[in-house]
């Protein structure tokens, strides 16, 4: 299954695409995140994956404490596989 998102609040410059890498490698999905460069409060996501992991991580992102809102489905990047994320970051979904 796949899914695409638009994650509206505040998303940019909080580590909130990095926090996403994470969840989506935490639940062996695939997909990614991408800013939108006219919009500062929005983020673009696709998924894909397992339906039942796809919808814990929505869910998760819903529950935010960052005044995050998915809206819509729309299109954005790629698999992000094998990339390294430095340890010490905390990720929180």
């Amino acid at each position: 299954m796949e899914r695409r998102l638009e994650v509206h609040g505040k998303v940019q410059n909080v580590m909130f695409r990095q926090t996403v890498v994470r969840a989506i490698q935490k639940r062996g999905l695939e997909g990614g995140a991408t800013n939108d460069s006219q919009d500062k409060n929005l983020v673009r996501m696709t998924l894909r994956g397992d339906f039942e992991q796809i919808e814990d991580l929505i869910a998760a992102l819903r529950q935010a404490r960052h005044g995050m809102a998915l809206e819509a489905h729309q299109v954005t990047t790629t698999t992000v596989e094998n990339r390294r994320w430095n340890p010490n970051i905390t990720m929180f979904i």
